[in-house]
C-alpha cells in the first residue's frame, strides 16, 4: 500500500512540476511519445470555442497536420507538418489577436532530395509579451503561420494560417544558462549565466527552458555580452525524467555533427545541465545525441 502511494505521488509530481514522462529508474536510449502526450493534452477553457477541424490546414507548398484549426493548446505548442521548400528552411510566427508579432523563427524540413516533401516537427514556446516589447499578452486568441520566406525578396510564400486559443494566459518564469565574456572574461569553459524568461505558464517547463535554450540569445542578451556554444540548429527531441531524478535529453540537428574540442562539449554541457538543475525534482542530467549515448565529444 505505501509502495503504491509513493509510486502515485511521483507520478503527479513529475506531471505537474515537471511536464516530464516518468520513466524507470533505467532510461532507455529510445525516445518515447508519453512526453509529447502529457504535453499536449490541452485544458478545456471555459468559453465558446468552435471544435477544431480535422482536415490539415495546407497551402501549396506547406502542410500543418497538429496542431488542428482552431484548437486548444498549451505551452509549449507542438508544430508537426510536411513542406517542400527551398533549402528546406521553414518559417514560423505567432501573432496575437491584434495581428501582432509574438514570437518567430525556422525549422527544417527533412526532405531527401531537392524538390520533394519533408516533414518537419518543432516546438513552439509563448512568451508572456509581444516580440521585442513589454506588451502583455491579453487575449488567448492567437495565429501561428507556417510559410517560407522569398529567396528574392524575403515575403511570404506559401503561407499556412493556423487560428489557435491558448488556454490560460498566467505567466511564469524560467531561468536558461548562457556564457558571458564580460561576467567571465577568462573564458572558462563551463563558468555560466542565467537570465530569466517570462513565458505563459506552462505543465512542462524543463520542455520549454530547453526549447528556449536551443533557441539561442534575444538580442537585448546579445547586446549584454550573453552567448551560447550550442550550434545553430540544434533540435529537442525528447525528454523525460526516470524515478531517482535523471534526466535524459536527446538532442539532434547540427550537434550531431563533429565538435571542435572539449572545451566546447563542456560549455554545451554546462548550458543544458545548468538550465535543467534549476528544477528541483532533477539531480542528474543524461545528454543523448540522436539516441546515442556518449556521443557528445570533441
Amino acid at each position: 500500500m505505501k509502495n503504491s502511494f509513493l509510486k502515485v505521488f511521483f507520478l503527479l509530481t513529475c506531471l505537474v512540476f515537471t511536464g516530464f514522462s516518468c520513466q524507470s529508474a533505467s532510461v532507455s536510449n529510445k525516445t518515447n511519445n508519453s512526453v509529447s502526450n502529457t504535453v499536449n493534452s490541452a485544458p478545456t477553457v471555459n468559453a465558446a470555442v468552435t471544435p477544431p477541424t480535422n482536415i490539415p490546414v495546407a497551402s501549396e507548398n506547406i502542410s500543418v497536420s497538429e496542431p488542428l484549426l482552431k484548437a486548444v493548446v498549451s505551452n509549449p505548442i507542438h508544430v508537426v507538418g510536411q513542406a517542400r521548400v527551398f533549402e528546406n528552411v521553414v518559417s514560423w510566427r505567432i501573432k496575437d489577436a491584434g495581428g501582432k508579432i509574438i514570437t518567430s523563427g525556422t525549422t527544417e524540413a527533412a526532405a531527401s532530395d531537392m524538390g520533394q516533401f519533408g516533414p518537419f516537427d518543432f516546438w513552439v514556446v509563448v512568451p508572456a509579451s509581444l516580440f521585442a516589447s513589454d506588451v502583455a499578452l491579453t487575449n488567448k486568441n492567437i495565429t501561428l503561420e507556417v510559410f517560407q520566406a522569398s529567396a528574392k525578396d524575403g515575403s511570404d510564400k506559401d503561407l499556412v494560417s493556423v487560428p489557435l486559443v491558448l488556454d490560460r494566459l498566467d505567466t511564469t518564469d524560467l531561468k536558461v544558462y548562457f556564457h558571458n565574456n564580460k561576467m567571465d572574461p577568462e573564458i572558462t569553459c563551463t563558468t555560466v549565466y542565467s537570465v530569466t524568461r517570462k513565458i505563459i505558464a506552462t505543465a512542462s517547463p524543463a520542455r520549454a527552458a530547453m526549447i528556449l535554450l536551443l533557441q539561442g540569445t534575444t538580442s537585448l542578451e546579445t547586446a549584454n555580452h550573453y552567448s551560447t556554444v550550442i550550434p545553430f540548429r540544434s533540435y529537442l527531441k525528447d525528454i523525460s525524467l526516470s524515478v531517482d531524478g535523471v534526466v535524459t535529453v536527446d538532442l539532434d540537428g547540427v550537434i550531431a555533427a563533429p565538435l571542435g574540442g572539449s572545451c566546447l562539449v563542456s560549455g554545451i554541457s554546462a548550458e543544458i545541465e545548468n538550465t535543467l538543475k534549476q528544477f528541483s525534482t532533477v539531480k542528474e542530467v543524461k545528454i543523448l545525441i540522436d539516441g546515442k549515448a556518449d556521443a557528445l565529444q570533441p
